[in-house]
This record gives C-alpha cells, structure tokens and sequence, in this order.
C-alpha cells in the first residue's frame, strides 16, 4: 500500500487577509495601550488652575489608597479626573464638618449657655443687668474714653447678608465680668427632606418640635438693652455695620456700636494677610488667651445659614464668636492705649463710623435732577469744547491718524502688503496663461473666447500697488478715538513723547493707560493737561451726572454702601446695593383683587 502526501498551498483570500490585519491591530493596540499609572502621569502633565491641582491630589491619593473603587471606563480624562476629586473632596468635607461639630458639642464649656424656654428670658435679662452694675463699680472709666460705661460683646445670627431684606435667627453675647455666654435662638427651621439640604446630618438638623425661643419675646427682651447708647457694644470684623441694619430690620435700632474689630484691626496694621475673626485669633490668639483650633463659619456648616441647624450646636459657635470678639477687642483696646494717640483717634472717629455709615445708607441722598440735568447739559459742551481744544493742541489730522495707524497696526499693514503681493502676482500669472492659451487656439474656438474673456476681466482689474503708500487704513473709520487704549498710547508714548513710568505704579507693566498711570502723568506732564481736562469731564459724566439719575432706588434716593478701609489705600470706599435680585419679594407678594 503506497501513501501519497500531497501539500495544497492556499492563496489568501479576502476573510484570511481581514483577520490577518484584525490581529495586527489588536497586537498595536495592546503594545500602545495606555497603563493606569500612566494614565494618571498625563493627566498630572496638564495645565490646572490651584483648585483643579488640589482636585487632582485628592482624586489620585483616593485611588491609591483605594477610596475609589474604580474608574471610568475608557481613557482617562482630565475632566473625568477633576470630576473624581471634586466628589472626594466634597465627601471628606462633609466628614470632616460632623467631625468638629462632635469636637465642638462634646467639650462646651459649662459657661456656655443656650436658651430655649421664654421662662429663662428675665433671668438673661438680670444677668445682662449684673454685668453692667459690676463694670461700672469694677471696670469705673474704663472705656470712658468711648463715651460708654459699659462694654460686651454681641453678634446676630441671620437668614442671609442681605442689609435689607435677611432678618435675625438668633442673637449672641458676652458678658466679660461674669465670664458667661449666652445664645438666644428664635429662627431656626427645620429643612431636612427640602431640596439642598440633603447633606445636613440628622443629628445636625433643627427639628420642628426642637424648642427655642419666640421671636417677639425676644426681641423685647434684648433691644432695651442694645438700644441705649451709655451701654457699649463691640461687634466682630465688619458685621457691626450688618447687625446694626439686622436690628434696623427687626424693628429696633441699635445705640453705643462703640467698636468694630475689623476697623480697629486695619487701623493698627493694614497689611494683615487676611481680616477674619478666626484668622486674626488664630494668629494672635495667644496674646489674649485664646488656644486650641478655630474653625470658621464655613468650617462647621458650609456656605449657607446656620438657620438649619440645631440650636446646641449653632450656639456654641456663636458664643466662641464673641468670646473671641470680646478678647480680640479687649487686646485691641489696650494695645491702642499704649500707642502713642492711636486709642484717642480711633475713639474719637472711628469708632462714630458703623452708626454714621448705617444712618447713611438707610436715609439714602436725595437728587436734585433739574440740577443734574443741568449739569449734563452744561458738562457735555465743555467736554466737546475741550475735545477740539485736545485735537488742536495735538495736530490731530489726517496725516496725524495715518502716522498712527502705521504705528499701532504695522503687522497688519504687513500682512496686507504680502497679500497684495500674493494677489497682483496670481493676477499676472494668470494673464501669462490666459495669452499662452490664446495664442495656441484659434480666434473662432470657445476656448479662444473664453480666454479672451477671462484676460479682459484681469486686465480691467485695477489692483494697487503692495506697498506701504497704498495699504488701507486699519483704525476704525479712520479717526482718532479717545475712547481707544491703543489711541491714547500712542499719543502719550509715540506722539508726545512722554518717558514710560508704568513700573511706578504697575509692576512689570508697560506703557500702560491705567486710570492709576494716567492718574500719575496728568500730574506730572505739563503736556497732559488737554488730555487730562477731556478725561476730568468724562469722569464727571460718566461716573456722576448720568449714572447717578439711573441708580436711584424705589423711594426716589441715591442709597449706597459706605465701607472703611475699603480701597486699597486704606480710604473709605462706596458701592450700590449688591444684595438678592430683587425678584425675591416675588415670595412676599399677595394677590389683591379689587
């Protein structure tokens, strides 16, 4: 028997040949694919601003540590990461707030008193009583210098920081000599189940049957006391200002808001890195006895009102609010007594500014407009009058704009002389070919007309020269504009001359126009001053005469913000109303019919 062995070889079809590059594939994807770790150094290369880096952090300690469960399917994305570390981060802060309110509730002072029963209302109020009859016989004259014989420490707890329209939840104070605290809650609510609040702790959360106090018993209760003006009052970091317009809206003025620690801190040392009670405690907390961590508002109940939570837990906050009001005035109080007149000065004006600033901004300035009218009329033909003055003092003319038109816009004059250069040159490129084809067909021939068509067109076409002569103009229709910062840079730095000192004012700037820079030159250079009088009648017009009219509120009266230490410089400053839209009174609103 014979075995015969016969070998076929098979051409590759077309299924053998698609399976062959399916495998190809599969074994580059494999060779190129991404590692995790890999993954997470790419991500780490990209540009972050400082709160997506600590995002990233947060996201790639909880995958290593294994927090995080897994990832997203497919690549890893920058976005997919910062979404990651935003949930982690949210997460540890919820924890971490549980974890000081547990901190906080479980080593409340015995000293530390919340009131919840009405009952106990006349014995707070004999006790505010006991502390001023033993001030003036222990603490005689010491802050007559105020204009007080007494001093405690005091501090509200509000819906929102709307000057106008937030009212009291709750009211705080310190009473120095007996060494108490005292928190009266009359407006927390109960929030648990309502969309936003999801994240209050239930152990946390007020509870409709939590007790506390009625509103108008406490009220009645404490604006006797807050409203005598012999009685002094400290109020912490700037809410003087927002407590006093709290009482204004609660129905009640407040008398002897004798100290702000936020005024009186900027008046000792205008370069405190930041203002707030607990930074400023925390770094001079040990000069008047205050130890152990200071956490912040945002520490304990996040970016909102502490209306939602319980009562024990909001009250031993606000009560160390004012402790530490009260030490950081105190300190504040004799440190200022032994610099040389700094306690006399403050005494003397600043500590008259919350009352003042409040009575102005509630009474609003009433606008005589027949008199601002006036005044438009009058300033806008003396700022038209100084504008031709300005364009005849400069030589601003035709040749002046073209002068600075190649200065301010040489690039694109530039790249316009290199586009025409590209364009005239395909224009005669063209033309060479249009001839070439004429000359190789005969006259009667439709490609014959058609060229001879075509070169007509091209040679009819009037297509200047590409040079700097004949660029257009790139200056908005051609004019000089006062209004433009390339315009007046040119002016100031290329036409006049002036010597470039933006590194005075602005560091590592140059030949800026900056209010502050043009500020500094119209000074200085005796050359401004046409310039300098344009711009004195623009601001007058434009910050003044005609916004003034248009920012009067519904009662008819100009109501602005008055805010000490302000500005950068340290002087008063003043803003508009920045409070809730105004659509918020939609809530309040009742349906009349008639």
């Amino acid at each position: 028997m014979s075995v015969t062995l016969r070998l076929n070889l098979r051409s590759p079809t077309v299924e053998s040949e698609a399976q062959r590059e399916r495998v190809e594939a599969a074994v580059e994807r494999k060779a190129s694919a991404e590692t995790v770790e890999q993954a997470w150094e790419r991500i780490s290369a990209m540009k972050f601003t400082d709160r997506e880096r600590e995002q990233y952090e947060a996201a790639r300690k909880a995958y290593d540590s294994g927090e995080i469960g897994g990832l997203p399917n497919g690549k890893l994305t920058k976005s997919s990461v910062l979404a990651m570390g935003a949930a982690v981060m949210r997460q540890h802060g919820e924890a971490l707030r549980e974890q000081r309110i547990r901190e906080v509730t479980a080593t409340k002072p015995d000293n530390f008193h919340i009131l919840t029963d009405d009952a106990q209302l006349p014995a707070f109020v004999e006790r505010i009583r006991e502390e001023v009859r033993r001030q003036r016989t222990e603490w005689r004259d010491r802050f007559r210098i105020l204009g007080v014989e007494s001093m405690t420490a005091g501090d509200f707890e509000g819906t929102g920081v709307d000057s106008y329209l937030d009212l009291s939840i709750g009211f705080s104070v310190w009473l120095p000599i007996l060494n108490e605290g005292y928190y009266l809650p009359y407006g927390h609510v109960d929030m648990r189940g309502v969309l936003g609040f999801e994240d209050i702790p239930e152990q946390c959360a007020f509870k409709a049957d939590d007790p506390q106090l009625t509103r108008s018993k406490v009220l009645g209760a404490i604006s006797p006391y807050l409203s005598r003006p012999e009685h002094g009052k400290t109020f912490h970091m700037g809410s003087a200002r927002y407590d006093l317009h709290i009482a204004e809206n609660d129905g009640y003025t407040i008398g002897g808001c004798v100290w702000d620690t936020l005024d009186a801190m900027r008046l000792m040392n205008e370069h405190e890195e930041a203002y707030g009670l607990k930074p400023l405690t925390a770094k001079y907390g040990r000069w008047f006895g205050v130890q152990g961590p200071i956490y912040t508002f945002e520490d304990m109940f996040g970016k909102r009102s502490p209306a939602p939570f319980n009562t024990e837990i909001v009250g031993i906050y606000a009560i160390k609010d004012v402790l530490y009001g009260w030490k950081l005035f105190e300190w504040q109080f004799e440190t200022m007594a032994k610099t040389n007149h700094l306690l006399q000065c403050y005494a003397e004006i600043d500590s008259k500014l919350p009352e003042t600033d409040v009575f102005m901004v509630r009474c609003g300035f009433e606008i005589d407009l027949d008199g601002m009218k006036a005044l438009e009329t009058e300033f806008n033909d003396k700022l038209a009058q100084a504008k031709r003055e300005l364009f005849e003092a400069y030589g601003i003319d035709d040749a002046f704009v073209r002068k600075m038109d190649r200065t301010i816009n040489a690039k694109k004059v530039t790249d316009w002389i290199e586009t025409q250069r590209k364009k005239i040159a395909r224009r005669d490129e063209s033309i060479c070919k249009q001839r070439e084809t004429m000359a190789s067909s005969k006259p009667e021939t439709k490609k014959y007309q058609q060229a001879e068509e075509r070169l007509n067109a091209l040679l009819a076409e009037q297509l200047v020269p590409a040079s700097e002569e004949h660029a257009p103009l790139f200056v908005d229709d051609g004019e000089f504009s006062l209004t433009n910062g390339n315009h007046i840079t040119y002016l100031i730095y290329d036409h006049l001359g002036v010597k470039d000192r933006t590194n005075l004012v602005q560091r590592g700037k140059t030949r800026s126009t900056a209010a502050a820079v043009l500020k500094m030159y119209y000074e200085e250079e005796e050359a401004l001053k046409p310039l300098a009088t344009v711009a004195a009648y623009e601001k007058l017009l434009n910050t003044y005469v005609t916004k003034i009219p248009n920012a009067l509120e519904p009662d008819g009266r100009l109501h602005s913000e008055f805010k000490a230490g302000g500005t950068d410089t340290g002087r008063y400053s003043s803003s508009g109303y920045t409070g809730r839209p105004i659509d918020i009174l939609d809530e309040f609103k009742v349906g009349v019919s008639v």
